[in-house]
């Protein structure tokens, strides 16, 4: 008798070997449970090595078992999200606001859409329904979905983010509320002011200095140390980039160590905003699709994200590093949850980027909770129909554009 390897979900068996180099089902994700495989043959023809075999095999089978068991009770425990009646509302607040969980009505919403979308899209293929392309590097193929549309994204200049950034004395160590009071009243306007400081000054020149030398991270280092992370002086920093940005946004499988299943990048130009989306036809598709997205975020970029800095960087490094992929994912990361949270969380009932958008006037016209996402793709995956995917590469998409508008809405809500 011999352990096997064997998806909760779909039932693949692997190897000892291939459990030791992966923990979760290439095909879909899901977590393997050792099992014992009852056709394997007993290689011993002593009675004595036999019933020793049988023991060990006996004892080894209770402890496999109750691990086992320990792991499905785990895993029917761990829900990605969870539904809250409407009618609970009032005597019980929803969950915190990355703790997944979707309205009754929404869930039910949901699935009479997908019910919806696999009979629009029966006979339709993933050319028909996306149109775009297989692309190939060297971590694979993966399908590419390019679109561009008429963008209000706006930045403020450099010239303004500057005069921000110095006004402030209480960037310096040492200066808080009064004594930036009293500073001011001796004449010192802004930082530039207190360069010939005989105490202030040192300090002064080294923070001027990163300012007219454009060091984003370096500028944000050092404002994090003295302000909070949703601080908007963070956010005015932005000036430093002029317009040298790529949103970004992910779909997952999962909350934690499970495949990415659409990777989308978004870069606004002047009057518009170019979006790539690059999508997992099966999981295999997951390196180069990564790879895909890694290629389109220059060095030189600054990310624009919601709640990327906790997840979306994070997971996609995970991802790398699960496959043994060495890429760069260092850019600056401006993420607006930080400063939603400190100009909005007073105004919306949570801050769930479709909550913002109801604020900000938009409206989907196809739209999914995203912790319904990962359901979506495995019906795709069980039927080969790429309707359930529709709503799911327009989820993303959107993500992308209500990124863009909210992160030149902030400046509004500032002033």
């Amino acid at each position: 008798m011999s352990i096997i390897y064997v998806c909760r979900k779909c039932k693949k068996s692997y190897s000892k070997t291939e459990y030791a180099q992966s923990k979760s089902c290439m095909s879909c994700g899901s977590f393997l449970l050792p099992t014992f495989n009852k056709k394997a043959p007993c290689l011993s023809n002593s009675p004595v090595e036999i019933q020793g075999v049988e023991r060990a095999h006996k004892e080894e089978e209770n402890v496999l078992f109750r691990v086992a068991e320990g792991l499905r009770e785990r895993i029917e425990r761990s829900k990605d999200y969870e539904i809250v009646s409407e009618k609970e509302h009032d005597t019980q607040k929803p969950p915190s606001v990355f703790e997944s969980w979707i309205w009754r009505s929404e869930y039910d919403e949901a699935l009479k859409f997908e019910k919806q979308m696999l009979k629009q899209y029966r006979d339709k293929t993933l050319e028909e329904t996306f149109p775009g392309k297989v692309i190939s590097n060297e971590q694979g193929e993966c399908y590419e979905i390019s679109s561009s549309c008429c963008s209000n994204f706006k930045n403020i200049v450099y010239e303004e983010c500057r005069q921000i950034l110095i006004s402030d004395l209480k960037v310096l160590s040492g200066i808080g509320p009064v004594s930036e009071q009293l500073l001011k009243k001796q004449g010192y306007k802004t930082v530039e002011d207190l360069k010939c400081h005989s105490r202030l000054g040192k300090q002064a020149q080294n923070y001027i200095k990163l300012i007219d030398t454009k060091e984003v991270v370096s500028t944000q280092k050092w404002l994090w140390q003295r302000f909070p992370k949703s601080h908007p002086m963070l956010h005015y920093l932005a000036g430093f980039c002029q317009d040298h940005f790529a949103i970004i946004d992910i779909e997952t499988l999962g909350l934690s160590e499970r495949p990415i299943i659409l990777l989308g990048v978004a870069k606004p130009t002047r009057d518009h905003i170019c979006i790539n989306q690059f999508l997992l036809r099966d999981i295999p598709d997951e390196p180069s699709a990564i790879w895909a997205l890694i290629a389109q975020i220059d060095p030189k970029l600054s990310l624009i994200t919601y709640n990327g800095k906790s997840f979306d960087v994070p997971y996609i490094k995970q991802r790398l590093a699960y496959y043994g992929i060495d890429a760069y994912v260092g850019n600056p990361n401006f993420d607006v949850l930080h400063f939603t949270r400190r100009a909005l969380k007073p105004k919306l009932a949570d801050c769930r980027l479709e909550t913002v958008e109801k604020y900000l006037g938009i409206k989907r016209d196809i739209n999914i909770p995203g912790a319904l996402v990962p359901h979506f793709y495995d019906t795709y995956l069980r039927t080969k129909n790429v309707g359930p995917l529709v709503p799911i590469v327009e989820h993303n998409k959107q993500d992308l554009l209500t990124l863009g508008t909210l992160f030149s809405k902030l400046y509004e809500e500032w002033q």
